[in-house]
């Protein structure tokens, strides 16, 4: 098969690098991936660093076609104005929630993948600024791209500052774009007890017609390591019956294994998505197995998904 080829020069790229001495590669891990279920997948995944150069380098086959090499993240900082600059491309996360992050106007991705792989970052030129206690950060998204086809492609100037006030950390956001033109918005997280956290975020978008996305949730943990996390939220850029969600997620851990459920449901359609995973970790073996059920309306269109993986880290 013409895939084969591509395939052997990525593994063997990967292994290569992988054997390298650290004192020629400055700071090296790599891991590779398999997964099986639903559907196959093979991944490699070379993180680098050396001195003020950081990149992150993968290599997807998907259900046995051909290899996809990604330049997830290469970036270059320096100490620039007071502050630092980067220039490349990155991954620029800002929101406090865990499945809905209305205030990632830079960084647009699916946080419910049932096993994720590395974030792809975005092209940016970035400065930022930090004390003990607060932090502010300049970027330029895509430049020179305008409007593109996708959302997070696009060109935009965004600006975030962070501010930490005893147990609680506030965040405040600007986002300018020739698809949204204004969008504006602000969110905290407090530290309300021992096994308490609050937390929310709103996000104002001037399009399309004066939207706007907003969450509300909790997270609340005890000694034995048990886990939960119920988070609501409103997003009105999204389609008709989708706009409000709901979500529960009670993780617990014992040792090295972490077993988890949670169920997302929209209360306008009806529709279900539950989801029962496990992971056991130790040293550099990862295991993981999980299981997503639709239901209601979404039933109609989702077929579930049962996925495992096994991942080694070097």
């Amino acid at each position: 098969m013409p895939h084969h080829k591509p395939a052997r020069a990525a593994a063997a790229l990967f292994a290569a690098l992988a054997l390298q001495p650290a004192a020629q590669a400055g700071e090296l891990a790599a891991s590779v991936r398999a997964q099986f279920g639903s559907q196959s997948l093979q991944a490699g995944e070379l993180r680098w660093a050396d001195g003020p150069l950081r990149s992150v380098l993968t290599a997807t086959r998907i259900d046995g076609g051909g290899i996809r090499p990604r330049l997830n993240e290469l970036t270059y900082d320096r100490a620039f104005a007071g502050g630092f600059l980067t220039v490349g491309k990155k991954v620029m996360s800002w929101d406090v929630g865990y499945a809905f992050r209305p205030l990632d106007v830079v960084q647009r991705e699916d946080r419910r993948a049932l096993i994720p792989l590395a974030l792809e970052g975005i092209p940016m030129l970035a400065w930022e600024r930090f004390d003990s206690d607060s932090a502010t950060t300049f970027a330029w998204a895509n430049p020179t791209r305008g409007r593109a086809d996708q959302a997070r492609d696009d060109e935009a100037i965004a600006i975030r500052h962070y501010r930490q006030r005893g147990a609680r950390d506030e965040y405040a956001v600007l986002r300018l774009s020739r698809r949204n033109v204004m969008e504006a918005g602000a969110s905290f997280s407090q530290v309300a007890s021992d096994g308490l956290e609050l937390h929310a975020s709103l996000l104002w978008q001037q399009r399309p017609a004066h939207g706007g996305k907003a969450l509300a949730g909790f997270t609340w943990t005890t000694e034995s390591k048990l886990s939960i996390i119920g988070e609501m939220w409103t997003d009105r850029s999204a389609g008709p019956g989708q706009q409000r969600n709901r979500m529960l997620r009670a993780a617990q851990y014992f040792d090295d294994v972490e077993v988890a459920a949670d169920l997302l449901w929209q209360p306008q359609t009806g529709s279900r998505i539950g989801t029962l995973s496990a992971s056991w970790k130790s040293g550099p073996w990862t295991l993981a197995a999980s299981y997503r059920r639709y239901g209601g309306l979404a039933g109609r269109y989702m077929q579930d998904t049962a996925l495992a993986s096994i991942q080694r880290g070097f």
